[in-house]
């Protein structure tokens, strides 16, 4: 694998995933006397389905066999793997999104669709009794206000979004409507 990545529609859903419920780290391994650069997915029993396409795309795009297995005492499932040969592709993705993401409207669509799978929640609206097609809210909770993902929802998909700050839990909601 090259250190350039053509990021389709699965890259970009794989994108979304692991900025909701991914993880990047550093792993001191002490049996090999070294550091590690490895990435992490912790989800719960309801996101197998995500974890299982998160790691498809691991081995499909990148050669990386992982494992999806359940926490010890835990109802938690979690994904494991170093990448240090990748650490350059992985970190400029942890930290900013690429421009197919930002520009192609399909693109976009994936990452957020790995986004609402990690973080997300959707829900049909009461007052659709009057609705041919009913609405959706769709809710994507993070620990910051998500201003380049509600751009871009403005953008591509014409929607309205707002932020909902739940001052219990300390997150905030990005917040829009579909039908």
């Amino acid at each position: 694998t090259g250190n350039k990545i053509v990021v389709d529609k699965k890259i970009a859903y794989f994108i979304g995933v692991l900025h909701s419920d991914g993880y990047i780290y550093l792993f001191n391994d002490e049996k090999r006397k070294r550091k590690q650069l490895r990435l992490g997915l912790q989800i719960g029993e309801k996101s197998i389905p995500m974890a299982l396409e998160f790691k498809n795309i691991l081995f499909n795009y990148f050669g990386k066999r992982v494992n999806l297995r359940k926490k010890p005492k835990q109802n938690s499932y979690v994904i494991q793997t170093s990448i240090n040969k990748l650490a350059s592709i992985f970190q400029k993705w942890n930290n900013y999104l690429p421009n197919e993401i930002i520009k192609n409207k399909d693109i976009f669509c994936a990452y957020l669709a790995g986004l609402i799978d990690g973080d997300g929640h959707i829900k049909i609206k009461n007052n659709t009794k009057d609705r041919l097609v009913p609405q959706c809210v769709i809710r994507i909770a993070s620990d910051h206000e998500l201003k380049e993902v509600k751009k871009l929802i403005k953008k591509h998909l014409n929607a309205e979004v707002h932020f909902y700050k739940d001052k219990r839990s300390k997150t905030v909601e990005t917040c829009f409507y579909i039908s």
